[in-house]
């Protein structure tokens, strides 16, 4: 099967799914400043593949109305519109943990605990389900 819109929005919420589950369960581990080893590493490309994750969903979700008819609707695209700024506040706060020297437990859990986060998954999570169908008729 060849990658369509819907195919690169389902990939992009797996990556996206992915990378918060485990900064979630890093969040749990209780990993300081004092105690932050080696982690940091594999935990800041967690943090970098959720923020490019963002941007690759939101870009087929909007890609999704233009191969699509039945989403090329104003509702869809004000949908899009709206999550917008959701997305790019995301991807700052993402960055912004990227850069720093060493990410602690506590940091993971702050950036869980942002409205910004639970709202922009649900919405990836919405996305996901109203699309899901356009990849089965695609393998049709």
């Amino acid at each position: 099967m060849t990658d369509t819109p819907a195919s690169d929005l389902r990939d992009a919420i797996e990556r996206i799914e992915i990378a918060y589950e485990y900064l979630i369960s890093f969040a749990g581990e209780g990993i300081d400043r004092e105690t932050v080893k080696a982690g940091t590493s594999q935990t800041k490309d967690y943090v970098a593949d959720f923020a490019s994750g963002l941007e690759d969903g939101y870009e087929a979700a909007l890609a999704v109305a233009d191969h699509h008819e039945e989403f090329d609707t104003e509702n869809y695209r004000t949908f899009l519109a709206d999550m917008e700024p959701e997305v790019e506040e995301a991807r700052t706060v993402l960055q912004l943990l990227g850069e720093q020297e060493s990410v602690t437990s506590p940091m993971a859990d702050n950036l869980n605990g942002m409205a910004v986060f639970q709202s922009v998954m649900m919405k990836f999570f919405f996305l996901d389900e109203l699309t899901d169908h356009l990849e089965r008729d695609a393998a049709e």
